[in-house]
């Protein structure tokens, strides 16, 4: 048993040297982005004040979509419904462009902050490719490989945190900040106790961020639930996106005479979800006898509050509905894994619990490195043929 410890703890400390570096740059960056959407939607949106507007119900939707057709900004892609008076009307067109718009006067108030957005990239791009870029193979490989060393040290960390005699006393000094610690006695006091209380949601973080870094892991959560992985990337369950603006010579109101208003439309789908916080609507086409919406009942990052809803644009009905339910277990397992790598998932506390798991990242990088650079100095400076030299290492840390 003793022979099998010292095995996982030299296996523990060499990896840890080797991906620190890397471990600690995803945990720092981890940090910075556990609310990067909030920051993004305080940075971007701008408020609406609905006494200024002069009006006494928002402005036609349709009647917005064809101004900024005849205004020459194009038909959008989708626009997204937020279910408060004073939130803008968010008009996208594809990746490239989005606008936010007074939805009681349909005038132009805003557009994303070009300096939270993109600082925001440049974090998650070192934070995935260590700044390299999103395509670089030696970036992506690196952070891919960094996360299953950490998957590793992290179940060999949880052996090596249990003491070889076990007992209340040994037990404390693994569960509690000691006082009055000084160098090497610190570090391994707040190396064990700083993973123990971080243990289970870096574990989850880690993880879902393998399952995010190569394909065969997230195969593997379609083949384990006798799933069919999915043939291209995109949100479980809903269309992917579309790009680009739209054909200026396409108006959306050509087609009004015919056709269900947006409005109503829009109307119909609130009352299906009463609970909604914002809905987005893909535009159609001239000739589309469909219409697309997704109503979403939280802020974002919890798929399984998000239901899709098409519609007959001639009847008005629902034609079919896809809930997050619908998916198979391999599709909702690769969604969650995407929203619990950030904390999304559940919510602002999740969210709070990733970051202080991510700072607990840090520490453990630092007093982990902190302890090996002090043992190799230690072993250095020990005069040869010591008789400690040939001493079985010390494995309780």
């Amino acid at each position: 048993m003793r022979a099998f410890r010292t095995i996982i703890f030299w296996t523990h400390l060499v990896l840890g040297c080797v991906a620190g570096l890397v471990i600690l740059i995803m945990s720092a960056t981890g940090i910075l982005l556990a609310f990067e959407r909030q920051i993004n939607n305080w940075a971007d949106t701008p408020a609406v004040l609905e006494s200024t507007s002069g009006a006494l119900s928002p402005a036609k939707l349709d009647t917005i979509l064809a101004s900024l057709s005849a205004s020459g900004q194009g038909t959008p892609s989708e626009f997204v419904v937020q279910n408060s008076a004073h939130a803008p009307l968010t008009v996208r067109y594809g990746r490239e462009r989005t606008l936010f718009l007074n939805p009681w006067t349909g005038e132009i108030i805003g557009q994303p902050s070009e300096s939270t957005r993109a600082f925001f990239s440049k974090v998650e791009q070192i934070h995935r490719s260590l700044g390299l870029g999103m395509r670089n193979a030696f970036g992506r490989g690196a952070t891919g490989a960094a996360n299953l060393i950490f998957l590793f040290m992290l179940v060999s960390g949880l052996y090596l945190w249990l003491p070889a005699i076990f007992n209340a006393i040994s037990v404390k000094k693994r569960l509690w900040f000691g006082r009055g610690l000084h160098a090497r006695a610190r570090n391994w006091n707040w190396h064990h106790v700083i993973g123990i209380w971080t243990a289970i949601p870096l574990f989850f973080i880690v993880l879902t961020g393998v399952v995010m870094s190569y394909p065969w892991a997230s195969n593997l959560l379609f083949t384990v639930t006798g799933s069919q992985p999915p043939a291209f990337g995109g949100r479980p369950g809903f269309g992917s996106e579309r790009g680009g603006d739209r054909p200026a010579h396409a108006p959306v109101n050509a087609v009004l005479l015919q056709f269900r208003s947006v409005d109503d439309i829009v109307q119909s789908a609130k009352q299906q979800v009463p609970a909604w916080k914002s809905i987005t609507v893909e535009v159609p086409a001239a000739q589309d006898r469909s219409v697309t919406l997704s109503v979403d009942k939280s802020i974002g990052g919890q798929p399984e509050q998000a239901t899709q809803f098409v519609f007959n644009r001639r009847s008005g009905k629902v034609e079919k509905v896809n809930r997050f339910s619908d998916n198979t277990l391999g599709r909702k397992l690769r969604a969650w894994a995407r929203f619990t790598h950030t904390g999304e998932e559940f919510g602002l506390i999740g969210q709070t619990i990733g970051a202080l798991a991510c700072l607990g990242g840090v520490l453990l990088v630092w007093t982990g490195l902190a302890m090996a650079i002090r043992r190799a100095v230690s072993y250095i400076k020990r005069p040869s043929g010591s008789s400690r030299e040939r001493a079985a290492p010390e494995v309780s840390v």
